[in-house]
């Protein structure tokens, strides 16, 4: 015997949020999202044919209220609809109110070659030198706790290096990184049963503040290389930075062209053990690719390493 049983209805109440810095916000957040496009470029992307009315009416069988404003159609997107981010959302979904099985079907004449970035194809140069000296490649969290990328490297956040995020999912996550050494360093630390030496390295983007772009940071592509062992052993980092710079036709030279190593300070290394990496190129222009040297006491201890560390950090992106 079957009973059935009518589904009591429910309210959603408003929930506000005050966070430590005094900001509230009200949860859930149920205004509608409005998203600009065009039916150019619906059109272009789903390969069809159609007015922005027809476009506004396929829309509306999505539960997208899409209205015509000149040459712009405006989407507004429910609460309901957290896939409807971005212009191509939209076109996926006139797709489907359209009907694959309707859309033409077309032959691609365009001859393509594809081919790696610039940027990528050096850094895959970088990785393939380094590897080939015995050295182990390690990829760690883009994103890391401000602690990490400053009080535990002895560093100072001035404010115009770091980008955070608004909302942190937690502690961890709280920035994107601005060096890879702490990453490996903690690498390092959840590796202890390693035997000596350790050799790790990484080649990957590091995220800095911009505000003269639109996006207002930007990405920066470095190479860093870490050996710990019962001795810092500078000489092994230093003669791996040679060989990479050989590799890359860079040769140690004065200051006119080629690069070196210009004596510096730098809190997360040891007062008169670190250096910068300058490199000169063929116009005469110098830059600081990035520091190398032994690091601080003070650093191996915040992050519970036993065994000194040398290692070098550089941007090079210089060498497209």
């Amino acid at each position: 015997m079957f009973s059935q049983h009518c589904a009591e209805p429910f309210t959603v109440e408003p929930v506000e949020v005050v966070y430590p810095d005094g900001q509230t916000e009200l949860c859930p957040d149920l205004e509608l999202r409005t998203i600009k496009t065009t039916a150019k470029y619906l059109n272009g992307i789903v390969g069809i044919k159609k007015s922005s009315s027809e476009i506004a009416e396929l829309l509306k069988k999505m539960s997208l209220d899409a209205t015509v404003s000149g040459d712009d159609i405006l989407v507004m997107a429910p609460p309901t609809r957290p896939d409807i981010l971005q212009e191509c959302d939209v076109a996926e979904d006139l797709a489907i109110a359209y009907g694959y099985n309707q859309i033409p079907r077309v032959q691609n004449n365009e001859a393509t070659v594809g081919r790696p970035l610039p940027l990528n194809k050096l850094s895959d140069i970088v990785r393939k030198e380094i590897a080939m000296a015995g050295w182990t490649e390690a990829l760690t969290l883009s994103l890391c706790s401000h602690d990490d990328n400053f009080k535990s490297m002895r560093r100072e956040d001035r404010g115009d290096e770091a980008v955070l995020l608004e909302k942190p999912a937690s502690a961890e996550n709280q920035m994107c990184r601005s060096l890879l050494l702490p990453g490996l360093l903690k690498t390092v630390r959840e590796n202890k049963n390693r035997p000596n030496p350790v050799r790790v390295f990484e080649v990957s983007d590091v995220v800095m503040k911009a505000p003269a772009l639109e996006r207002g940071a930007r990405n920066e592509r470095h190479a860093c290389a870490l050996y710990s062992s019962n001795e810092a052993r500078f000489e092994v980092v230093q003669g791996l930075l040679d060989a990479l710079m050989q590799s890359l036709n860079v040769r140690h030279g004065s200051e006119r062209q080629g690069y070196r190593l210009v004596e510096a300070e730098n809190p997360s290394y040891l007062p008169g053990r670190t250096a910068n990496v300058v490199y000169t190129d063929e116009a005469g222009s110098a830059v600081v690719l990035g520091t190398i040297g032994i690091v601080h006491p003070e650093v191996l201890a915040n992050f519970e390493l036993n065994f000194p560390i040398s290692c070098f950090e550089i941007n090079i992106e210089p060498f497209l």
